[in-house]
């Protein structure tokens, strides 16, 4: 399939060219079915590499002529090429220490009792007092009608602190142990935009920490504070890293934006530099608690090179949609509760965002229900208006669910919307007895960004959802969750704009479009190599089309040497 000297096919690549090694390519795939996303030319069945970036796109004959000597060839044989995948929303560095932690996903521990299990092999490993932590927990998918309590912990490790986070990544669950540590008692007063969870029938403390009290935990850079657990080490967080990059490589994703980066997380950026173990390219988005640091250092939205770039400043304004605490104007199903507001007050909110703007950074708020992105558009109005940029770029992260009057006003202001790619799919039997089938007509609206001209790209925020771009692109041309059930079908989108949205519309959301999000001459060559077209495949089997290359900079990374 890949040669130094194709003897396969006709033309220029089977005879040896007059070219230098100066001039020629230094990779050729041809005898391909190239989904270029560029406009001047949308199709080509070859295209030409030489330093890490594309030199030309276009039919067989005018591509060959480009090899010499020592050009490495990869005959396609029919098969599909694309772009490579850009996530503009996910959590590359916390997935990668995900992976050294307690796999606690339903499809590893469908009942408490095996997490219980997991968490006791721990406690046999690890010396008392060290902490456990797990992640990946689904009170949906799981086996048992009940939640995860500090109970069912505290039974199989009353010596060792514990840690299981929900999947959302918005909630965790944590045993006695770690709530004495934490100096969390029955009478601790729950902290701004978080909440401590409490048995509905005692009202004592049942060990859920929701938002603002489970990052107190975890996150570094959302509260002020150093988390209260025990940082990784740096060459556990660097071996994540490698991992995590490993696994995304695989599914075709040769960019992401990080959506919430800390210190600790700028640092383990530039080790796997250092080391090489950065494989795919990084845009970050740096916690809004440093916001006096980037000042003070004149940084600015853009800063860094090809592989890692300083992005915008995040600022988390509500709770999560598959955790049940995103901020709504109307309650919860079968609940009076509407979500967590995971600031002081709307106007703590305008301020932060003012900051970030007048910093001449780019603005990305945090935003799942309704009722905290108009809070959010408040505020950027203001901002706006007060200090008037253009090609600004500020982005709403989520902005799951949305009305006809959020849509119009995202429009005016020129806001960037992230919503998830593969929640219906994933996240499916959550949604109707969250938040009814009239919410879920106007949740996840790709079609209703698009019909508006509102700029809107591909997203994952894994590892709270699947990474996985084409089970993304599936999920968005379908809508429908894994069981198979239609959720919002009016927001369906056809395949070519969900290849769009994970493509030129994730590179534009960094402005990086003139570098990234199309096979164009020039362009950075990065791309992926698919067994099949997904505009030909039955749409409910996109998720299963093989992802057989992926091609960063004009080196295959994945599959490995």
């Amino acid at each position: 399939m890949v040669s130094r000297k194709d003897k396969m096919g006709a033309g220029a690549v089977g005879r040896r060219s007059v070219l230098s090694n100066e001039t020629s390519a230094d990779m050729i795939l041809w005898g391909g079915n190239i989904i270029t996303m560029d406009r001047q030319r949308p199709q080509a069945q070859a295209v030409a590499v030489k330093d890490g970036r594309f030199l030309k796109a276009g039919i067989n004959a005018e591509v060959k002529v480009l090899a010499g000597e020592k050009t490495q060839t990869v005959a396609l044989r029919g098969r599909t090429v694309t772009p490579g995948f850009i996530d503009s929303h996910q959590h590359l560095s916390q997935y990668g220490t995900d992976l050294l932690q307690i796999d606690c996903h339903p499809r590893k521990c469908p009942t408490i009792a095996q997490i219980q299990q997991a968490v006791l092999k721990e406690t046999k490993r690890k010396p008392a007092g060290e902490w456990i932590r797990g992640v990946g927990y689904d009170d949906t998918k799981a086996r048992d009608r009940g939640t995860l309590s500090r109970t069912d912990l505290d039974e199989v490790a009353p010596d060792h602190p514990v840690f299981i986070q929900h999947v959302s990544g918005h909630w965790a669950v944590v045993n006695s142990r770690a709530l004495e540590i934490g100096g969390i008692r029955e009478e601790t007063p729950n902290p701004t935009g978080g909440a401590y969870g409490r048995d509905p029938g005692t009202g004592k403390l049942n060990g859920i920490l929701y938002e603002q009290a489970e990052f107190a935990y975890v996150f570094e850079g959302t509260n002020g504070q150093p988390p209260i657990m025990p940082a990784f080490s740096l060459k556990d967080r660097v071996k994540g890293i490698r991992l995590a990059s490993d696994r995304y490589l695989a599914s075709g994703i040769t960019g992401v934006h990080d959506a919430l980066v800390s210190a600790q997380t700028l640092e383990t950026y530039q080790e796997a530099v250092q080391r090489e173990d950065l494989k795919l390219r990084v845009y970050m988005l740096v916690s809004i608690d440093y916001l006096p640091h980037l000042r003070a250092l004149n940084l600015r939205t853009g800063f860094g090179n090809e592989w890692l770039r300083i992005g915008g400043v995040k600022i988390l304004a509500d709770g999560a949609i598959a955790g049940r605490t995103a901020y709504l104007s109307e309650p919860y199903i079968g609940s009076e509760e509407r979500g967590i507001l995971a600031v002081e007050s709307e106007e703590a909110l305008h301020e932060l965002i003012r900051k970030g703007h007048e910093a001449g950074l780019q603005v990305c708020v945090h935003a799942n229900g309704d009722r905290v992105i108009e809070m959010a558009l408040n505020g950027f109005e203001k901002a706006l208006n007060e200090l008037p940029r253009k090609n600004h770029r500020h982005r709403l992260e989520h902005c799951t669910v949305v009305n006809t009057q959020i849509l119009r006003r995202i429009r005016k202001l020129q806001l960037l919307v992230t919503p998830f790619g593969s929640y219906i799919h994933h996240h499916g039997e959550k949604m109707i007895p969250y938040y009814g089938a009239r919410r879920v007509e106007m949740m996840f609206a790709h079609r209703s960004f698009l019909d508006y001209g509102i700029g809107v790209s591909g997203s994952s925020d894994s590892p709270c959802g699947p990474y996985e771009p084409l089970l993304g692109i599936q999920s968005c041309v379908t809508r429908k969750s894994a069981a198979g059930e239609v959720l919002g079908a009016k927001q369906r989108i056809t395949v070519e704009e969900a290849i769009a949205l994970y493509t030129m519309a994730s590179a534009y959301a960094s402005f990086e479009e003139k570098v990234k999000g199309s096979v164009t001459p020039g362009k950075l060559a990065d791309l992926v190599v698919l067994g099949e077209d997904p505009r030909q495949v039955d749409p409910d089997e996109i998720k299963d089309i093989p992802v057989d290359m992926t091609i960063v900079g004009g080196e295959i990374k994945h599959p490995q040497a």
